[in-house]
């Protein structure tokens, strides 16, 4: 199955550009997100940098070389979990559009599904914020045991990251069809290796700041795709 991630990945590319509804479904935690970037992204990356920049001066009495070198470390560290605290932000404000994204692409494959509607849209939203406060909660409690893993082993830390952002995707089918943990761990286990690969392509395409809004929704599409790929010759 793994060896076919190539061929996926291309294949979700198609359906997402070949399915109007999953467009327009993505364009709006896009242009949230973007609203999100320029708004709170020039008070972060301006005022607070700012204050932190003189907090640290006054705190670490440094000169020459090594004033650069720190504070072009803790720029850098600074700019990362900026990025990822958005990411995680806007991830939130769209999982309802995620999960119709997802939905969509489950009904390419399986026509006979009901789809949600209007209603039933906003109905389900309760529901889809309570799975993706646990999921975000669940995602950050791992992600600690993993930066701590890190020190010790951090190849081992790279992959779990990678199969953790998987998971924080293929969650939406699995939440959908109410599968229970040992389902979900079947599911993983049949999979494994292409939700790592994928998971290690996407921790790189998340990790660029702005573009990531785009890469949300597509990333979305790609684990459904293998989750569908799966279920279908498994079934």
């Amino acid at each position: 199955m793994f060896l076919k991630v190539p061929y996926l990945f291309f294949k979700s590319l198609d359906i997402m550009k070949s399915d109007k509804k999953i467009i327009m479904i993505s364009v709006i935690p896009v242009v949230i997100g973007f609203i999100c970037y320029y708004f709170l992204g020039s008070y972060i990356f301006g005022d607070l940098f700012k204050l932190g920049e003189q907090y640290l001066a006054e705190k670490f009495q440094v000169e020459g070389w090594v004033s650069t070198l720190l504070f072009s470390l803790i720029s850098i560290m600074f700019a990362v979990l900026v990025n990822w605290t958005f990411f995680i932000f806007v991830s939130v404000i769209a999982a309802p559009f995620n999960d119709l994204i997802s939905s969509r692409v489950e009904k390419i494959y399986r026509p006979s599904i009901e789809t949600k509607d209007s209603e039933g849209f906003w109905k389900g939203l309760p529901k889809v914020f309570k799975n993706e406060a646990k999921k975000v909660a669940f995602v950050i409690f791992l992600s600690v045991i993993n930066i701590i893993i890190g020190f010790i082993f951090p190849p081992v830390s790279f992959l779990l990251g990678a199969l953790i952002l998987a998971i924080s995707f293929i969650d939406y089918s699995w939440s959908r069809n109410n599968l229970e943990f040992g389902l979900c761990f079947q599911n993983m286990r049949h999979g494994f290796l292409s939700y790592l690969l994928g998971g290690i392509l996407f921790m790189f395409l998340i990790s660029i700041p702005v573009l990531n809004l785009f890469f949300l929704p597509f990333a979305v599409v790609f684990f459904t795709v293998i989750y569908c790929e799966l279920d279908q010759k498994n079934a």
